[in-house]
C-alpha cells in the first residue's frame, strides 16, 4: 500500500507552511493526487518530490509561471536548461541594477556628510546626476571616439592625395569633396549627440532640452553648456545629462 499524506503532513516533510502547500495547489502546480470522502486533500510520495522541486526552484527565484511550464514539459531537463540561461541573464541584470543603486546611495551619503545642510532640491539633482552619469559618459566617450576615427581617416586620405597625387586636378577636386563630406558628417554627428543629451538648470533644478541652434552656439565645457533655461529663464552653465528616453 502506497504512503499518503495530508496537507499538514506534506508541509511538515517539505519544511514549509500549510498555507504554502495550499497556495501551490491554488496556482495549479501542486494539485492533490486524490480527495477523501470528506473532501480532504490526499498527497503521495510523488507529490512530495514535486513540492521539493517547487521549493528549490522558488529559492532560485523562479516565478510560478516558469515552474508551471517546467512541470508540464515531458523533457524537463532541456526546458530547465533554457529557463536557467534566461534566469541567469535576468539575475545578472538585477545585480547590475542593485550595484548601481548601492553606488548612488553611498555617494549620496558621502555628499550629505560633507554638506549636511544641503537643500532638498540639491539632493534630487545629485541623485539624478549619479543615476545618469554612466549613460552620459558612455554617450560622451562614444561620440569622441567616432569623431577621432573620422578625423584620422580624413587626414590620412588627404595626406595620401597630397603626397602621391600633388598638383593633379582630380585629386584636388576629390580633396575638396572629401572636406565637404567630412563637414556634413561632422554636423550629423553633433546632431546625433544633441539628440542624446539634456541639461539640468542650476537655478530651478529642472532638466530641459535646448534648441539645436542654442546647443551648437553655446559656450561649453566637457560637462556643461551656457544656456538659457526655458523654465526660469536664467542663463548659466547647465550640467549636461543623458536624456531620459536614452536610459530606457
Amino acid at each position: 500500500m502506497s504512503v499518503t499524506y495530508s496537507t499538514g503532513e506534506l508541509a511538515r516533510l517539505a519544511k514549509v507552511s500549510v498555507r504554502t502547500v495550499q497556495y501551490y495547489d491554488k496556482c495549479g502546480i501542486l494539485p492533490p493526487t486524490s480527495l477523501s470522502e470528506g473532501g480532504r486533500r490526499i498527497y503521495t510520495e510523488s507529490d512530495l518530490h514535486v513540492l521539493k522541486q517547487i521549493c528549490f526552484l522558488r529559492e532560485l527565484d523562479f516565478s510560478i509561471e516558469q515552474i508551471k511550464r517546467l512541470l508540464a514539459e515531458d523533457n524537463a531537463t532541456e526546458t530547465l536548461q533554457l529557463l536557467l540561461v534566461d534566469h541567469i541573464t535576468h539575475l545578472n541584470q538585477d545585480i547590475h541594477h542593485k550595484k548601481e543603486q548601492v553606488d548612488i546611495a553611498v555617494n549620496l551619503l558621502d555628499s550629505l556628510k560633507k554638506q549636511p545642510e544641503m537643500p532638498l532640491e540639491q539632493w534630487a539633482d545629485l541623485s539624478l546626476v549619479m543615476k545618469n552619469h554612466s549613460l552620459w559618459r558612455k554617450n560622451f566617450v562614444s561620440s569622441w571616439v567616432k569623431l577621432a576615427l573620422l578625423t584620422f581617416l580624413f587626414i590620412g586620405v588627404v595626406y595620401v592625395l597630397g603626397y602621391y597625387f600633388e598638383g593633379q586636378l582630380w585629386a584636388q577636386v576629390l580633396g575638396v569633396s572629401l572636406a565637404l563630406l567630412f563637414l556634413l558628417v561632422l554636423i550629423w554627428m553633433v546632431y546625433r549627440y544633441y539628440q542624446k543629451v539634456a541639461y539640468l538648470c542650476p537655478h530651478c533644478h529642472k532638466p530641459f532640452v535646448p534648441t539645436f541652434r542654442a546647443f551648437s552656439l553655446a559656450a561649453h565645457t566637457p560637462k556643461t553648456r551656457r544656456l538659457t533655461c526655458p523654465h526660469c529663464h536664467h542663463k548659466s552653465y547647465c550640467l549636461e545629462i543623458a536624456r531620459e528616453d536614452e536610459a530606457k
